[in-house]
């Protein structure tokens, strides 16, 4: 089976322009690269020589929780304060649960606290990504340059959150309590109080929406010499997504913040056989700090790998991705918080001779993560040379 010229579409995308998915990080549990994988079975294809090609990336997102810095699922601190304010406590004194007298003295005095929440997190999204590029006529050192825009869109995007906690025990009263029953009373009023802030924190957190992505601008540079295909470039993601930070919450968002993240990688694909291609990438990525919160999400460094075969019926083959954080998130309330993620899968291409293009279907699941979201991913991704 020789390669289908329906197939020579978009390998440039395929190696070095993401395509829209989530990774966990401070600044928003968000990371700009793709869980879902970036190499498939257009590593057969050869690299679009001149003009304009496209994609569109349907990619469907089920995140079942989030993993912490151990693997297990994470777990978050909540302290504070206690201080109570005679405005506070007045709906307990009309109720009747406090008399006039506890509750100014409860008024007059504070007391700290630390509990452990444990989030469950559900996150179902579909991600549509539009990708126009070009390539230039003019060589350029033995090869061509390509310009393209990645543009994602969010057709649903529905987060499911669930805190909860055991109530923690409040530290002694300050100043000291006069009275067993009024720290009784203390613990009372505040366990209440701390499970209806969860049950607010998870509503707030809990959302439903749809709208504009990150789009990304790329500049690449490609080349073919023999049973070698190259593919060098970067790629700058813009903050044009919805985005509203609010302090103190897990509220998602479409957007992945107020800041920049530069791209730089390498592709690569190499025809082993008339029946085998190989495929690999490596990016870095270089973020700036968010200008609404000040966190500065790490940079991080990806391996995706991707094996072709070639049967009577298509492209079929396994692919592996490896998301790394090397520095730590600044500026967050979660610490170092690094990423660190593995998947694995398979995809399988196939020419559309009625479209003129080729279809590649892709299954990617996270296997080992840390301070990173757990999930599957499931991707239709349909390239064209126009």
């Amino acid at each position: 089976m020789k390669t289908s010229p329906l197939l020579r579409a978009s390998c440039t995308a395929v190696f070095l322009i993401a395509t829209a998915s989530e990774a966990l990080a401070a600044d928003g549990f968000k990371l700009r690269f793709p869980l879902s994988g970036t190499l498939g079975g257009e590593i057969v294809a050869p690299l679009p020589t001149e003009g304009w090609f496209g994609s569109v990336v349907v990619t469907d997102v089920n995140v079942s929780g989030v993993s912490g810095s151990d693997g297990n699922a994470i777990q978050l601190v909540k302290s504070g304060t206690f201080a109570p304010s005679a405005a506070d406590l007045a709906p307990a004194v009309t109720a009747g649960r406090l008399t006039s007298q506890v509750a100014g003295l409860l008024s007059a005095r504070t007391a700290t606290y630390s509990g452990t929440v444990d989030p469950s997190i559900k996150m179902h999204q579909t991600v549509t990504n539009f990708l126009l590029g070009h390539v230039l006529s003019k060589d350029f050192n033995g090869g061509k340059l390509v310009l393209a825009v990645n543009i994602p869109y969010a057709a649903a995007f529905n987060t499911t959150v669930n805190l909860s906690s055991t109530t923690p025990t409040l530290g002694p009263l300050v100043p000291a309590s006069p009275s067993p029953a009024l720290t009784a009373a203390a613990n009372s009023i505040f366990g209440a109080g701390y499970q209806t802030q969860l049950a607010a924190q998870s509503s707030v957190a809990t959302v439903t929406t749809s709208g504009l992505g990150d789009i990304d601008a790329s500049l690449l540079w490609e080349k073919s010499m023999d049973a070698f295909k190259f593919v060098a470039g970067a790629s700058l993601a813009m903050p044009t997504g919805d985005y509203s930070y609010t302090k103190d919450t897990l509220k998602p968002t479409i957007g992945f913040g107020k800041y920049y993240t530069l791209r730089t990688g390498v592709g690569m694909a190499y025809t082993a056989s008339e029946t085998v291609t190989l495929g690999a990438r490596g990016s870095l990525g270089f973020n700036s700090q968010n200008t609404e919160n000040y966190v500065r999400s790490g940079d991080f460094y990806a391996i995706d790998l991707a094996a072709a075969f070639r049967t009577p019926v298509g492209m079929v083959g396994p692919h592996l991705t490896m998301l790394r954080q090397y520095t730590d998130d600044t500026g967050g309330a979660l610490g170092g918080n690094q990423v660190s993620v593995n998947g694995a899968g398979f995809f399988y291409t196939v020419p559309i001779a009625a479209l003129g293009g080729g279809l590649n279907i892709s299954y990617m699941k996270t296997t080992d993560t840390k301070n990173s979201l757990v999930g599957d991913f499931v991707q239709l991704r349909f390239s064209k040379v126009f």
